[in-house]
């Protein structure tokens, strides 16, 4: 069996995989892994450390390759959201299953909009985003996106 092919055994046997895509500066990340490590693998870009942008540039995108979920979260605290919609864009081109969290006031909001387009589920809150990412994995619904982005 090639690495590859051990490698999607592996993936459709185990739980399935969210990247985690937003900034940094208010840790909303350790709140996601409360919610969801328990029904879900979590790829967070907070842990690879690098400081080159073609370096964590490299990793993310590799990230968002190999995951199931993007659940990406434009806070205010968010420089510009530049990184997230690239993030976001390139998810979308792949068909992986998008849930965007927008807490954006609304001037800075309406330059978001082809953002929220492509994602799968708007949310208005972080929680509202845990909440509907949990009742995926619970209904078993995380199956059907698993097979369709996978």
């Amino acid at each position: 069996m090639t690495n590859e092919a051990a490698r999607f055994v592996a993936d459709q046997m185990g739980k399935p995989t969210v990247y985690l895509a937003g900034g940094f500066r208010s840790g909303w990340q350790n709140l996601a892994r409360a919610a969801l490590s328990s029904h879900y693998d979590l790829l967070d870009p907070r842990q690879h450390a690098l400081a080159s942008p073609s370096e964590y540039t490299s990793w993310d995108l590799a990230a968002i390759r190999r995951c199931h979920v993007v659940l990406a979260y434009m806070e205010e605290s968010n420089p510009g959201g530049y990184a997230l919609a690239l993030e976001i864009g390139y998810a979308h081109a792949l068909g992986k299953h998008i849930v965007l969290v927008d807490v954006l006031d609304q001037a800075r909001s309406k330059y978001f909009a082809m953002v929220r387009e492509v994602a799968n589920y708007q949310a208005s809150s972080l929680q509202d985003a845990l909440a509907n990412l949990v009742e995926l994995a619970v209904s078993g619904s995380h199956a059907e996106t698993r097979h369709m982005v996978g």
